[in-house]
């Protein structure tokens, strides 16, 4: 399977924009990559579908899903079920959404083919110390056809982006953190028939500090971004973050 290549450039769909939220805080120079990440979550998620997000957290990305696709049911799981006072008005909001404690690796509890879409936000680096166990235990639940799709994943075959972001995990002591590479990607998609890699901020990193400060800088990057990786395509490789569309 070889691994697919692109820089999404807008128009974004409607329904990303109210997912926006689950995002928690993030920057200006991230904002085109969660849109287009959002974009793919909302195209593999037909009404009436089902989907599951894998180390959810508090739980705010699913709910924001199942708020955009009202007819379709979304868990949420976690190793700690998702609780709290927002997540109870996310419940009683949506009908098609829950909440439940379980592990990545350990789907068995769900049929095979089950779902149409299984995503994850800023988690597959937290996974990619058993990518064949991920593999197997996800392409079981996912429906032929559907996706299983990765957002703001870290890219690591950048020397100076890797070197900053071992200085930066070093020095919070994040010991589960760790860059993607291509191979494991492509060990991933063993089983699956398409891989699409949304590769961003290739500037966006030496140049975050004036980006997230100006809103028209962003922009601007991400522009250059666009046609710096359109006119030399291996640059895809250098940027900082991608998201990730499986198709089975």
């Amino acid at each position: 399977m070889k691994l697919e290549w692109y820089h999404p450039e807008p128009p974004f769909d409607p329904r990303a924009e109210g997912l926006l939220p689950g995002v928690g805080g993030f920057p200006p120079s991230d904002r085109h990559l969660f849109l287009a990440g959002y974009t793919a979550l909302c195209h593999s998620l037909p009404a009436g579908g089902r989907a599951l997000e894998i180390c959810g957290g508090f739980g705010k990305l699913a709910a924001a899903l199942a708020k955009a696709v009202p007819d379709a049911e979304v868990i949420g799981l976690d190793l700690y079920a998702a609780s709290g006072s927002e997540v109870d008005a996310a419940l009683a909001e949506c009908p098609g959404l829950s909440y439940v404690a379980g592990d990545a690796f350990d789907l068995g509890g769900y049929p095979e083919g089950h779902f149409d879409l299984v995503f994850g936000q800023a988690a597959l680096h937290h996974l990619a110390h058993d990518i064949d166990g991920l593999r197997d235990a996800v392409l079981r639940v996912i429906k032929p056809g559907g996706k299983l799709v990765f957002v703001f994943e870290p890219l690591g075959h950048n020397p100076w982006i890797a070197a900053i972001r071992a200085w930066r995990f070093a020095r919070a002591e994040l010991g589960d953190e760790s860059n993607l590479f291509a191979h494991q990607f492509e060990r991933l998609g063993q089983g699956f028939s398409r891989c699409e890699v949304q590769s961003f901020n290739l500037l966006g990193y030496p140049m975050k500090a004036a980006s997230d400060r100006f809103g028209a800088v962003a922009e601007v990057v991400q522009t250059l971004d666009h046609r710096l990786m359109r006119w030399f395509p291996g640059l895809h490789r250098m940027a900082a973050n991608c998201n990730l569309v499986f198709t089975k």
